[in-house]
């Protein structure tokens, strides 16, 4: 019976004529990331940030409260929260030093206590029972004292007036408890209506305890309503709460935990700063939309010209190479306008008609073309010109700076100057109760004295070393701390701080205090360190000049004693000492900047004549024109980054060995038939470099050598040797025959 046979279909027909070349590729592996996969990935980088482009400068919320605002209003609540905990530590370290300094019964203890004004009642107590054993001043509340005390602690209730008390209590060696209270105090609102300050001490269940300011007369529900949920929020970090926004302000609640270094969950306390925020912006809508469409554009046409360039060519060289080392010697090898794609074409032609049976081909006319390393620089130079724009077109030199940031500027450098003048002034109070309790001369009381300074250094940062100085002020016995900067000389006969230097390495800041027997003198040298601290609580360069602007301490790196030139800062410093902190907009050379100052006044270190100045540049403040200049400034770093590792990474791995697989295919063309052609990697190049190899093997060892992959072994750097051939060995001969032998 006679079979009818069905003519092949197309694809079958395709399949037969590249079945060989599927063949051989199979044999050429394929591991690396270059040709196609990298352009696709580069574009769709670009696109996203193109996306961000247009969600971070365009501004769709409208008006808001500055950031600079909220957080200058944080930190003063911080400030005044951790100004009401140095307060509680300040009361522990008093109850600590006169219970370890004293060393007659209670009644000298208590006597030497209520010499501080700001006690307002002590009391000694029985531990078990807490009854009273001793009293001085206004009664403690016995019921608001911890129920178990193994270590000092502090702790607060309202009195009977109303008023909120803090209570500090410590153990005492005998099994007693010392217990003392004082007064807790707000600091006064700052009266600027820009601002509307009011603060308020809550409990951590939202419950107002003491109020200053405006809110002080009352308040509405609505606010109310935010108190208690900023009281509540008060037991985790320091944050912040928005109210509703009105037409030019938006309540702005800043809280902070009040929580004491020596016992911090002692307190139930926390302070919340309401002010009006004042409400900014700048009609920024749509203004991401034209740079985010360049640089879509322009990462669309670099992604079409680096195809039409480089992986158009390269992926079909490779196809016709691979028809043509895999024996199909009748392959069409496609032209290209890619100078490096041409000399690869050039070089598979001459091997396909060396091939064919052409002796003597005619020879092929220098390759010419666009090369592709000029045109992926053209596209990453186009990327880089558009971060460039970015830079230029959203650079802001003039920032329009509230009034409200600048009046909360003010109050966050008073509180830090308050701050230091409390900090300074207690170093001297500390030494002073030291020096009470000094009441005789014997060794037990040198020891105590001892023991206490140990435990006064140990507890407060502020002293860098204490000691004691005879009248010729040379340091007698043992110095605590570290070694005195202080030089010898007299000390004064009243108790007070000093600066002993105004020129120097290091500044010299001391508290003298002298003793009531043997005729010397407690000395304790403050720490410019802990000074550094203090005013960090300052935005932007702080620092303390004295009354000849000469520089004791700053935040930043500084030279001691240095002199403060600037123009704006010393007239600001100057109109501080008139008493209340001031702050105004100064016009510089890089734009507007905030000045503010406070002079450290009252108590003895207001006889140092101390002013705090500080500068803060309008481009570094958290305004919506800075935070556009930061997001544009953002986004072009991202930009060049990508372009910058992205057309790295292809020169790196694709136009490098593109490069040297044309420069072997010119030599295969010039009739250099012995050198080997290495692929350098497992991608679409090496693959071009290995069907040049086998082609070119095929001219030299004969076209049996297509279709199959002969991979040369060693490294392609190492030269080809030639082995000599080894001689064949001689024919051995044979050994005669002895006579008598057989055969």
């Amino acid at each position: 019976m006679a079979r009818h046979k069905t003519a092949p279909s197309v694809d079958e027909t395709a399949a037969r004529r590249d079945g060989p070349a599927r063949r051989l590729a199979a044999q050429l592996p394929e591991s690396g990331f270059a040709v196609r996969p990298l352009p696709v990935v580069l574009l769709v980088l670009f696109l996203g940030l193109a996306a961000a482009t247009v969600v971070l400068l365009d501004s769709r919320d409208g008006r808001e409260v500055p950031r600079a605002f909220i957080e200058s209003q944080q930190e003063i609540a911080v400030g005044t929260a951790r100004a009401i905990g140095a307060t509680a530590n300040q009361s522990l370290s008093d109850l600590r030093t006169v219970s370890s300094g004293v060393t007659g019964g209670t009644e000298p203890m208590l006597d030497a206590l209520m010499r501080n004004k700001k006690w307002r009642g002590v009391s000694v107590l029985a531990e078990q029972s807490r009854t009273l054993v001793a009293t001085r001043g206004e009664p403690v509340p016995v019921q608001a004292v911890p129920a178990s005390v193994t270590a000092p602690t502090v702790a607060s209730t309202v009195a009977a007036n109303g008023e909120l008390v803090l209570i500090a209590v410590s153990p005492l060696p005998n099994g007693q408890l010392l217990a003392a209270t004082t007064a807790i105090r707000l600091p006064d609102a700052d009266p600027d209506q820009a601002l509307r300050q009011s603060f308020l001490l809550t409990t951590l269940s939202g419950k107002v305890l003491a109020a200053n300011g405006p809110l002080a007369q009352g308040r509405d529900a609505d606010t109310e309503a935010l108190v208690v949920g900023a009281g509540k929020a008060a037991s985790g970090e320091p944050g912040f709460v928005l109210g509703a926004a009105g037409a030019q302000v938006q309540p702005t609640l800043a809280y902070a935990r009040v929580t004491p270094s020596s016992s911090p969950e002692s307190l139930d306390l926390a302070v919340v700063a309401v002010s009006d925020g004042p409400l900014a912006g700048t009609d920024t809508t749509g203004s991401g939309i034209v740079p985010a469409a360049v640089l879509a554009a322009l990462a669309l046409l670099g992604f079409l010209v680096v195809r039409r360039y480089m992986t158009k060519p390269v992926v079909a060289v490779r196809a016709d190479l691979l028809s043509v080392a895999a024996g199909r010697l009748d392959t069409d090898i496609r032209s290209s306008r890619t100078a490096e794609v041409a000399r690869i074409v050039a070089a598979g032609r001459a091997c396909q008609d060396r091939l064919n049976g052409d002796d003597d081909p005619q020879p092929e006319r220098k390759a010419g073309g666009t090369s592709v390393r000029i045109v992926c620089l053209v596209v990453a130079l186009s990327m880089f010109g558009w971060s460039t724009w970015m830079l230029i077109a959203y650079r802001t030199s003039q920032v329009e700076i509230p009034a409200a940031v600048v009046a909360s500027m003010r109050v966050q450098t008073g509180k830090a100057t308050e701050a230091l003048r409390r900090s300074v002034n207690d170093g001297l109070a500390d030494l002073e109760t030291l020096a009470d309790g000094t009441g005789n001369e014997d060794g037990k009381a040198a020891e105590a004295l001892r023991t206490s300074l140990r435990e006064l250094l140990a507890s407060q940062t502020r002293y860098r070393s204490l000691y004691l100085v005879d009248r010729t002020g040379a340091a007698t016995g043992e110095v605590i701390g570290r070694p005195p900067l202080r030089t010898t000389e007299s000390p004064a006969r009243n108790a007070g701080l000093r600066q002993q230097n105004q020129s120097g390495r290091v500044p010299v800041i001391f508290a003298e205090v002298p003793l009531p027997v043997d005729g010397t003198t407690l000395i304790g040298e403050f720490d410019l360190d802990h000074l550094r601290v203090l005013l960090n609580q300052v935005p932007g360069h702080a620092r303390v000049v004295d009354a000849d602007f000469r520089t004791i301490s700053a935040t930043d790196g500084f030279v001691a004693f240095e002199q403060v030139t600037a123009e704006s800062l010393r007239r600001n410093a100057e109109l501080a000492q008139n008493g209340n902190a001031v702050a105004e907009i100064h016009q510089g050379s890089k734009g507007p900047a905030i000045v503010a100052s406070a002079a450290v006044l009252g108590g003895s270190v207001g006889r140092l004549g101390w002013t705090v100045t500080t500068e803060k540049p309008g481009s570094e403040l958290a305004l919506p024109e800075n935070d556009t200049r930061r997001y544009a400034q953002l986004l072009a770093l991202v930009a060049s980054l990508v372009t910058l590792f992205g057309y790295g990474w292809m020169l790196f791995t694709v136009l490098g060995p593109l490069r040297r697989v044309a420069r072997a295919a010119n030599n295969l063309v010039a009739g250099d038939r012995k050198s080997v052609i290495y692929p350098q990697r497992h991608d679409e190049i090496g693959t071009i470099a290995s069907c040049l190899e086998i082609c070119r093997q095929a001219v030299v060892q004969g076209p049996d050598r297509l279709g199959d992959v002969r991979r040369p072994s060693g490294a392609a750097t190492e030269k080809t040797m030639l082995m000599e051939p080894v001689p064949a060995p001689a024919p051995r001969r044979r050994a005669p025959a002895r006579a008598g032998r057989r055969p």
